[in-house]
């Protein structure tokens, strides 16, 4: 079998892989599993209640024969069932059972009782049927199919022992039997065929939702990256043009520093940083009056969240110095429960935020993409006249 009866052991292999075969999917393993596991408990109760329900039919002088054939029948299906369940060896397993069903199906004179002339009413004809169509679900088809016409073999030599001058009343039924054998085959068969199917959809499933996560992660790190631009080297260039030759070396050479460093780093996507302490350091690096209100239990968060928090942060920091006429803003920082909330507000001119020019997207693009891309959120609440606060929201979970 392809699968595991239970949850350590493994049916043995039905199909004939080879090592270089493709794995079986969920729905095949899961398929297979159901089968090994139902072909042995339907097996061992039918032939168990056969074994036991076959005793009374006796006639009294054969009673003591047939109750002690039927506790060998009730004994080897018990230790068949364990050892099929836990995993032994199927080969030698299969040939003990033929052996035993065998010996069985040639005492019919023992077992059966004359009164019955219809061989189809018989129990042994029911616990050789039960075992032939299970062997289906058990073994590799061919070896399965084999095993059933040696079945149907044995019993069909046991009827002739029994009656050698009307054995051929068993011969529709014992060929009845290979029927359901061929029909238990194909239909096993069929689901299997169907199971791999599913498989086959899934799979393609998977990996299309797998080019889909691929080609999302590399959207978002160009994001990143063009959001990373535009926070440091176009800002340093924005910087230069507007002060032009105002503007000392010393401070060109400081910034193009943080630039390069920035844009140099390499960009951690796991692990936990300390939350305060980067958005403090992102304060320090503008030239405004920042005023802080961290609360305490900031603590430890995603590495790339916090990333984009300090972005964000910085971002919004310069568009307050280079459009809100004030040279001071005020960052607050709180965490209630798994969700980390920062305002960036100042008392400038504000703007209105449905008539921002194509050209000024800042905010749109180093901001509000920057937050969704890790599943944040970022909104802007502004009014000519009535400064601005920009909110960062993450969430963890």
């Amino acid at each position: 079998m392809a699968d595991e009866p239970d949850d350590s052991q493994a049916p043995p292999e039905r199909a004939g892989r080879t090592d270089s075969a493709p794995r079986p999917g969920p729905a095949e393993r899961e398929f297979v599993r159901f089968a090994y596991r139902y072909a042995y408990r339907i097996r061992v109760v039918v032939v168990c209640s056969c074994a036991v329900l076959a005793v009374p039919a006796m006639p009294a002088d054969r009673m003591a024969v047939a109750s002690a054939i039927s506790c060998v029948v009730l004994g080897w299906s018990a230790l068949h069932y364990r050892l099929g369940m836990t995993g032994a060896h199927p080969g030698r397993l299969l040939a003990a059972d033929v052996v035993v069903l065998t010996a069985l199906c040639l005492t019919q004179d023992l077992t059966i009782p004359d009164s019955q002339t219809r061989y189809g009413n018989t129990w042994l004809l029911v616990v050789v049927s039960i075992v032939a169509v299970g062997y289906q679900m058990m073994y590799p088809a061919g070896l399965a199919l084999a095993a059933a016409l040696l079945l149907a073999a044995v019993d069909l030599a046991g009827a002739m022992l029994d009656r050698p001058d009307g054995w051929d009343y068993a011969v529709p039924n014992v060929s009845w039997l290979l029927v359901q054998s061929l029909l238990a085959q194909g239909l096993y068969r069929l689901v299997l065929r169907a199971s791999r199917a599913a498989d086959a959809v899934g799979t393609r499933a998977a990996a299309a939702r797998r080019r889909h996560e691929v080609a999302q992660a590399q959207r978002s790190a160009e994001r990143e990256h063009l959001a990373t631009l535009h926070d440091t080297a176009c800002a340093t260039m924005l910087m230069v043009s507007a002060h032009g030759q105002s503007l000392r070396p010393e401070i060109l050479r400081t910034q193009a520093a943080k630039d390069l460093r920035r844009l140099s780093s390499e960009r951690a996507t796991s692990g936990e940083t300390d939350v305060a302490q980067e958005l403090f350091a992102e304060t320090g690096d503008h030239r405004l009056v920042v005023r802080t209100e961290f609360d305490a239990s900031l603590g430890l968060m995603w590495r790339p969240a916090v990333a984009a928090l300090r972005g964000s942060l910085g971002e919004a920091l310069r568009n307050v110095s280079r459009h809100a006429g004030v040279n001071s803003a005020t960052v607050t920082a709180s965490r209630e429960g798994d969700t980390v909330t920062v305002v960036i507000s100042d008392d400038g001119a504000g703007f209105d935020v449905t008539r921002v020019p194509p050209h000024c997207q800042g905010l749109a693009r180093s901001v509000v993409e920057r937050m969704a891309a890790v599943g944040g959120r970022a909104t802007v609440d502004s009014r000519p006249g009535h400064g601005t606060a920009v909110r960062l929201e993450w969430p963890h979970v």
